[in-house]
């Protein structure tokens, strides 16, 4: 059991008036705290106005895949053993429909504990993303998000990434922390094997998301992992928008 001495890369729980926000220590002063906020900001605090999450939280938005697609991806139990190991836990939810996706992104996604909002279905070059019975419009969709400043969210989706000026806008005009998207098409096994070094960075790191971005595609191009068996990589295909 961890006692409070809230030390250098540590994840702590800011207490401010009545809102509970995510942080990271960044200095340690007697008994003072540098913190970086999930919201960006910086700031000095007493050591007795932090506390440690619960329990570090992801949340993972799944949609239902084709089966005409052939894909048997479901990353739930996947991700769910995987942060076992970090003593972090995954709230796991199927998105049929885009209030479904509302509702979990507003309640679910506003926890202060919830460092980062996984999102698994198909992407698509026009600017779409699938749910199980619907096609949502990224850019005519940016309220979705909304009250969600400082979070991490992760397109595990093909070729969202690609979708450059749209991710960015997004991140400006809803203040989250980062996006981190495929920029090309992407085979199961190779976004199962990316997710699973981002969610590692995120737990063991004190790495910013471009940063973990780039350490991961070098990861992944060490590895000789390509995003489709016959591709060729000359660009990253993870990219991330800050």
């Amino acid at each position: 059991m961890r006692t409070r001495t809230f030390q250098i890369g540590e994840r702590v729980i800011l207490r401010r008036r009545r809102k509970r926000v995510g942080a990271r220590v960044t200095q340690v002063d007697r008994w003072m705290r540098r913190v970086v906020t999930d919201l960006g900001e910086r700031r000095l605090v007493h050591a007795r106005a932090l506390g440690y999450p619960d329990n570090e939280i992801f949340l993972m938005l799944e949609a239902r895949l084709d089966r005409s697609l052939r894909s048997s991806r479901g990353q739930g139990s996947f991700i769910q053993e995987l942060l076992a190991g970090y003593d972090a836990r995954l709230l796991y939810e199927r998105v049929h429909t885009r209030e479904d996706l509302r509702r979990f992104l507003r309640h679910e996604g506003r926890l202060p504990n919830v460092r980062m909002i996984h999102f698994c279905g198909h992407g698509h070059r026009e600017g779409t993303f699938s749910l199980t019975f619907e096609d949502i419009r990224l850019e005519e969709n940016f309220d979705l998000f909304e009250g969600l400043a400082g979070k991490v969210v992760l397109f595990s989706s093909c070729e969202i990434g690609s979708l450059s000026e749209t991710l960015q806008r997004l991140v400006d005009a809803t203040g989250l922390a980062a996006v981190i998207a495929y920029r090309t098409e992407v085979q199961d096994t190779y976004a199962n094997l990316a997710d699973a070094m981002i969610y590692d960075r995120l737990l063991s790191s004190g790495a910013t998301p471009r940063q973990i971005v780039k350490h991961v595609n070098a990861a992944l191009k060490a590895l000789g992992a390509r995003p489709l068996r016959r591709s060729r990589v000359r660009e990253p295909v993870l990219r991330c928008f800050d």
